[in-house]
């Protein structure tokens, strides 16, 4: 690593040639079904990315079924890659790509059609609390395509200069990490990799025989949140999460 000094989050930096091979499948596997619409026809596959369209722009931008033909297409997620690259898709792209987990477009369409038959016989009510927790959903979705923190990369860069990236997804667990590439990231995270090298390069972080692990504090309880948490995001912690933050303290000084 070319840093010995980490953040208790972050990972070992890995080199490339440490890493071992996978052989990767020929094809792609849905892992699950986000979203559905009527779309553009055409307006499908790579071009639909969330970094595609803002770098090329929308594909299905100003598009109305009422004036031009449209095709029912799928927000897919893909097994082994991130949010950021989902894609839309209509069923004869997903068979021309030969995809596995098709089975789960089955599965998808018959949960839409029972959902739009408990629609069609629903009060108002029941409706309009459908209508905001689909919103609800959709706001969450796209916290995933949000990197939240950064917490290695590789020692190899890409022939652009980059490092790839392993980050931290907002509103997913540490197990949805993922490596990215690192010039993608830069492009719209850059704060978030300012912010990683900042931690690794920090004089506050201790050495393994620094004195404070060997010999630790007197405890003094917090009355109020301490200036170093909240992050840039400006978070307050809620009372019960201060009376944990007191409990980690205490048990840290014992």
């Amino acid at each position: 690593a070319e840093e010995t000094k980490t953040d208790s989050d972050d990972l070992l930096e890995v080199c490339g040639e440490d890493v071992p091979q996978t052989e990767e499948d020929e094809f792609e596997t849905i892992e699950k079904f986000m979203d559905s619409r009527i779309g553009r026809k055409g307006a499908t596959g790579a071009s639909t990315t969330i970094y595609a369209v803002e770098a090329d722009g929308d594909p299905n931008a100003g598009f109305e079924k009422s004036k031009e033909p449209g095709e029912i297409q799928y927000l897919i997620k893909w097994k082994g890659w991130s949010h950021i690259h989902n894609t839309w898709e209509t069923e004869e792209t997903l068979k021309q790509q030969n995809v596995k987990g098709m089975k789960k477009l089955d599965n998808y369409k018959k949960k839409d059609q029972e959902t739009k038959r408990w629609l069609k016989n629903a009060s108002p009510e029941d409706v309009e609390y459908y209508n905001c927790q689909q919103e609800l959903t959709d706001d969450l979705h796209k916290q995933y395509q949000i990197v939240e923190r950064i917490i290695a990369h590789s020692n190899q860069k890409s022939a652009a200069g980059y490092p790839d990236y392993y980050c931290k997804w907002q509103g997913l667990p540490y197990s949805e990490c993922s490596w990215e590439d690192g010039a993608l990231i830069a492009k719209k995270f850059q704060a978030r990799i300012d912010e990683y090298f900042s931690r690794n390069q920090s004089k506050t972080t201790p050495f393994k025989d620094c004195k404070v692990l060997k010999q630790r504090p007197r405890f003094v309880a917090l009355k109020k949140q301490p200036s170093y948490i909240g992050g840039h995001e400006s978070l307050e912690l809620r009372d019960y999460q201060l009376n944990g933050l007191n409990w980690l303290a205490h048990s840290w000084c014992k």
